[in-house]
């Protein structure tokens, strides 16, 4: 029997060991939280240099970008836990007492809450896709959201509906944990270059460089 390594089945099941290996390496590096800002930024570099160039190696890519976008990462990443660690705070506060005037404070919680989120969702890849100084990249994760509506809106439905299909069928949970969350941002990044691209947004797009550049 003839084996084609070039046969459509088997470049996918080489796609999919790739994403698996990026996926287990991504979440491993997550593991002490204080990372989860390089981590993510780390991802989303290495899936826009792979929209790019697809025949990148994954897991060494991530790596060296994970080094790269260690020192940016980790500050906007504590700062990130820091904020969602006194909304949540506040809002358990405020919930303890039952009374109208706690309405307000809970309300005002819930708007920051939005405004996190939606800056968690620009800030990691703006800082991934172009070179700011910290400062420049909060500003602009906090203006793009509102610039690029669309595109937000559809982020946050690809965060919805995988949140809910790992929710409600758990088979799906094992296969997050395996590849899923690649997959996810892969999905995202093509959506943030389309968004990059069609509302643009200011500061100087990194010269990216591959390390097989040679090949």
């Amino acid at each position: 029997m003839h084996f084609n390594i070039n046969a459509p089945f088997w470049r996918f099941m080489d796609t999919l060991l790739h994403f698996t290996a990026l996926n287990i390496v991504y979440l491993l590096s997550m593991v002490p939280i204080v990372t989860i800002g390089p981590a993510r930024a780390a991802l989303y570099s290495t899936m826009f240099a792979y929209d790019e160039h697809d025949d990148i190696p994954l897991v060494r890519e991530y790596c060296k970008r994970f080094k790269r976008e260690f020192k940016q990462g980790l500050v906007s990443g504590l700062i990130l836990v820091a904020l969602a660690a006194l909304i949540i705070f506040g809002m358990a506060f405020w919930k303890t007492y039952d009374t109208d005037l706690s309405y307000g404070p809970l309300i005002a919680l819930i708007i920051a809450a939005v405004v996190v989120t939606l800056i968690a969702e620009y800030l990691f890849p703006i800082q991934a896709r172009f070179e700011n100084p910290i400062p420049r990249q909060w500003k602009l994760a906090a203006m793009f959201p509102w610039r690029a509506w669309p595109a937000t809106l559809a982020l946050l439905a690809i965060d919805v509906i995988a949140l809910a299909i790992a929710w409600f069928v758990p088979f799906i949970r094992v296969l997050a944990l395996l590849f899923g969350v690649a997959w996810v941002a892969y999905a995202k990044s093509l959506l943030l270059l389309w968004a990059f691209k069609r509302y643009g947004t200011q500061g100087s797009v990194e010269q990216q460089t591959f390390v097989n550049a040679h090949d």
